[in-house]
């Protein structure tokens, strides 16, 4: 068992709000002390904002036996079903904190607020400093945290992943399908420019994220994939290595025409395609077939280099399967983000159950090419 004190501050209420959080085990050994300022809102809202970044730190942690103590009353007895929840705002918060309880052996009790000091103090000291987080050393997490503390705590070291789309080929310039397993276009002069630009831009980009600089470079092994990666090696001075599994999506018999010319003349089988994750161009790939494998290949990379940061240089799709992973989003995400020939996306990846992501598709270097 251990304990949990939470605690919400406004000044106004509404008006500047914080929460505060105290975790001790049953010997009284202080686990971790965190605090937010949350802008300005009412203590209700401060007060639930304090039991959900609780419940999102515990969740990376080995403790599953909770008393939460909080001296409103009001959050105990909705949060126990008792109490009706009328505003809609904090009818969100309720859902959330009760989606998290649900992987806790959880007590609420409700306690007076002379008894609630330790986190009372958290919440005025978030309100008067600003965001801070202290823990035990003992606690089993990972070194490097997300830079969020409302984040879930984590327990395995993180793996940066750069990702880089290849640079323009003829089949870019011109809009037509370009696949894995069609013709394979080298670089075009623009190709190879935009290759050069992420190359520098690359370090640049970490080192504003105070991310790691790149130790791996893994490549589908496509040639207009190769060139590019081959130009970001030999700015970093690194070797690459070649994965069939970052390959572009396979188009079957779409290879080479354009969109316009497609919809044209295949235009139900188009809808069927784009409405659906499995569905597949006739002797081509489906998007759950392409998520396979790239999910594999990323997985393995992110394993085997904690606390290092992989640059991968893949196509438009394995791309947007990779930011699927990292946003853990739904299927709209295969369409709705587009990323530009040498593109960068940066992600943080602590495992493959959750991630930061510090930008999709950069493009600052390429405006002036």
């Amino acid at each position: 068992m251990i304990f949990v004190y939470c605690d919400g501050a406004s000044r106004g209420n509404p008006g500047p709000a914080s929460y505060g959080v105290h975790i001790e085990d049953s010997n009284g050994r202080t686990i971790a002390d965190f605090g937010e300022g949350l802008g300005d809102q009412t203590n209700n809202f401060a007060e639930y904002q304090g039991v959900i970044a609780a419940l999102r730190f515990l969740t990376a942690t080995e403790f599953r036996n909770l008393t939460i103590r909080l001296d409103s009353k009001l959050v105990v007895e909705q949060l126990s079903g008792r109490w009706k929840v009328k505003s809609p705002d904090i009818r969100e918060l309720v859902a959330e904190a009760s989606q998290l309880l649900g992987a806790f052996d959880v007590k609420l009790e409700w306690i007076p607020r002379e008894k609630n000091t330790i986190a009372d103090s958290l919440a005025n000291r978030a309100l008067d400093e600003g965001d801070f987080q202290t823990r035990e050393a003992s606690l089993p997490l990972a070194t490097i945290q997300p830079r969020s503390i409302r984040a879930p705590r984590q327990l395995v070291e993180p793996t940066t992943v750069v990702v880089i789309r290849h640079g323009s080929t003829a089949s870019t310039e011109a809009n037509l399908i370009s696949g894995g397993d069609g013709d394979d276009p080298v670089l075009s002069s623009l190709g190879e420019t935009e290759a050069s630009l992420a190359a520098a831009a690359i370090p640049d980009l970490l080192d504003f994220y105070q991310l790691p600089g790149v130790s791996r470079i893994v490549h589908s092994p496509m040639t207009r994939t190769t060139q590019t990666a081959n130009a970001i090696a030999a700015t970093l001075r690194i070797e690459t290595e070649s994965d069939s599994r970052l390959k572009e999506i396979g188009f079957g018999d779409w290879e080479g025409i354009s969109m316009t010319e497609l919809e044209v003349d295949s235009n139900a089988a188009v809808a069927a395609w784009r409405n659906s994750a499995t569905s597949k161009p006739p002797r081509g790939e489906s998007i759950e077939e392409l998520e396979a494998r790239v999910a594999r290949a990323v997985t393995e990379l992110v394993a085997s280099s904690q606390g290092k940061t992989v640059a991968i240089v893949t196509h438009m799709m394995p791309t947007r399967a990779i930011a699927r992973m990292a946003q853990r989003s739904n299927d709209q995400t295969n369409w709705n983000i587009n990323f530009a020939p040498c593109g960068i996306s940066i992600y943080r990846f602590y495992g493959t159950d959750f991630a930061e992501s510090f930008c999709i598709n950069s493009c600052g270097h390429l405006i002036h090419r």
